[in-house]
């Protein structure tokens, strides 16, 4: 074997260690980048958990029939919400008024009790914008 050929394919260790420590800091700087910019546990208001939270308010204990008495709006600190259920053509509203027209919003069909012993099928629709 010649004298060439057993070092073939080896790098000094400071190089080494120059290049490791290059690739850590722009695998560092990526993510710092695409931190700022990927948004970070969605980007909107949380209409769909307002939307459970105010099912969960409205329907009496042990219930799943929406009590429109009950309705009212369960919004995080920061959040405000308009929550209508409608049935037919009756419809009741709770919540801020006059949603902006970029609000986020989400609906969800309930067992709505219009009296007591008659339940109909209704829609439970939030708004929610911050």
């Amino acid at each position: 074997m010649s004298r060439s050929s057993a070092r073939r394919a080896q790098v000094e260790p400071l190089p080494a260690l120059v290049a490791v420590a290059v690739l850590c800091l722009a695998v560092g700087a990526y993510a710092s980048v695409r931190a700022g910019v990927a948004p970070v546990g969605g980007s909107g208001p949380p209409a769909d958990a307002v939307l459970s939270e105010t099912v969960d308010a409205a329907t009496d204990s042990g219930s799943v029939v929406v009590t429109p008495r009950a309705l009212r709006v369960v919004a995080p600190p920061g959040y405000e919400a308009t929550v209508t259920v409608t049935v037919g053509d009756q419809s009741w509203t709770a919540g801020a008024s006059d949603p902006p027209p970029d609000a986020a919003t989400a609906s969800r069909r309930v067992p709505v009790r219009i009296t007591p012993g008659e339940v109909n099928p209704g829609r439970l629709d939030v708004e929610v914008w911050s």
